[in-house]
C-alpha cells in the first residue's frame, strides 16, 4: 500500500459489490463524503459484478436483459431492487444507469469492491450468468461454484481496463462476512475460501489493495453477538468496528480531524431537551445550526449527509 493515496473529503468515491458495500457506503455519507452506493443494486458474484464494470466502460451502450415476473420488469444483470412497471421505462432506467455508472467510473479517485460468494447462477436460457435469480423456478438455472482461475483471468482483464479508462483510479477490494448459510456451512466456506484466493492474486497488482473487513469480523470480533438474529449477517455493533478500523487503515490525517469535530457536533445535535419549548433550549437550538452553518462553511467539501 506504499502508493496508495489515502482518502480525503476532496476523494470521489464509487462502492460497488454485495451488501457489506451498501453498509460502509452508508457510514460513509453519514460522514460527508461524496459516495456513489451500488447504483444498480447490490451484486454479490465477481463474475456478475465485472459483467457490469464491463457493461460501464463499453463506448457504445447496449440494453442489459430483461425479465418479466407478473408486471414487474426486471433485470437478469441486476439486482431485484432495480425495476420497472414497463419494458420501456426499464430501457430508459438502463441507459441512465449506464450513463451514471460511467461517468462515476471516470470520475471517481477510489473504487470500492466488495465480492460476496463465488456461487454462481447461470441461466439455462443463454448460459449467462445472473446478478439476481428474481424468485424464478430453480429450474431455469445451473448452479456452480466458480474456479478462481476464471475469475482471476476475468477480473485482471478488467483491471487492465479500468487502468486505461480511470489512469489514477485506486482500487479497494474487501470480502464480504456476510455468511451464505441458504449454501450450508461447507458450500459457505469453500465458497468465501476461492474469493481469498482471487483477492490475494488481485491485490498484487497496481494501485490495487485490500481492507480485510471479512477477517476482521470472523476472527477479531468472533462472537455471535456481532451478529443480527440470522447469524449470517453483521450487525450495527461489528459495522461500527469495522467503520473504525476502516477510518484507520484508509481516511488521511485531515479527514479524520475534520470526523472528530463533526462527531462531537453530532452529539450535541442529538442532545435530548428536557424543555424544549424555553428560553434557554431555543438559544442552544440556534446556537448548534451557527455551529454547523459554520462548519459546513469551514469544510466545503464535506457533503451534508441530507443531500443523500
Amino acid at each position: 500500500m506504499s502508493a496508495y493515496q489515502r482518502i480525503s473529503h476532496k476523494s470521489k468515491l464509487l462502492l460497488l459489490g454485495s451488501c457489506f458495500s451498501d453498509e460502509i457506503g452508508k457510514k460513509l455519507q453519514e460522514n460527508g463524503f461524496v459516495t456513489t452506493v451500488n447504483p444498480g443494486g447490490t451484486i454479490f458474484h465477481p463474475l456478475a459484478l465485472s459483467k457490469l464494470l464491463f457493461w460501464a466502460l463499453a463506448d457504445q451502450y447496449r440494453p442489459l436483459r430483461i425479465h418479466q415476473r407478473d408486471d414487474v420488469f426486471l433485470s437478469w444483470d441486476l439486482s431485484g431492487t432495480f425495476y420497472a412497471m414497463s419494458e420501456q421505462a426499464l430501457n430508459q432506467k438502463f441507459e441512465a444507469l449506464y450513463l451514471d455508472l460511467r461517468g462515476a467510473l471516470q470520475k471517481s479517485s477510489h473504487l470500492l469492491l466488495t465480492f460476496g460468494s463465488s456461487w454462481a447462477y447461470t441461466l439455462c436460457a443463454d448460459n449467462d450468468i445472473v446478478a439476481n435469480c428474481h424468485k424464478a423456478p430453480p429450474s431455469k438455472f445451473q448452479k456452480t461454484l466458480s474456479q478462481t482461475g476464471m475469475l482471476s483471468a476475468t477480473w485482471i482483464k478488467l483491471l487492465v481496463q479500468l487502468k486505461a479508462f480511470n489512469p489514477s483510479l485506486q482500487i479497494v477490494f474487501t470480502l464480504s462476512p456476510v455468511r451464505h448459510l441458504k449454501e450450508g456451512l461447507v458450500g459457505n466456506n469453500r465458497s468465501k475460501a476461492r474469493l481469498i484466493l482471487l483477492l490475494e492474486e488481485l491485490t498484487e497488482l497496481p494501485n490495487c489493495t485490500y481492507f480485510e473487513a471479512y477477517e476482521l469480523v470472523l476472527d477479531q470480533l468472533r462472537d455471535y453477538a456481532y451478529y443480527k438474529d440470522d447469524g449470517a449477517h453483521p450487525n450495527q455493533k461489528a459495522t461500527a468496528a469495522v467503520w473504525e478500523a476502516f477510518k484507520t487503515q484508509f481516511l488521511d490525517e485531515s479527514s479524520l480531524a475534520i470526523l472528530d469535530e463533526w462527531q462531537e457536533l453530532q452529539q450535541r445535535s442529538a442532545h435530548r431537551l428536557l424543555y424544549p419549548e424555553s428560553q434557554a433550549a431555543q438559544q442552544f437550538q440556534k446556537a448548534i445550526a451557527a455551529d454547523e452553518l459554520a462548519f459546513f462553511k469551514k469544510y466545503p467539501d464535506f457533503r451534508p449527509p441530507t443531500l443523500f
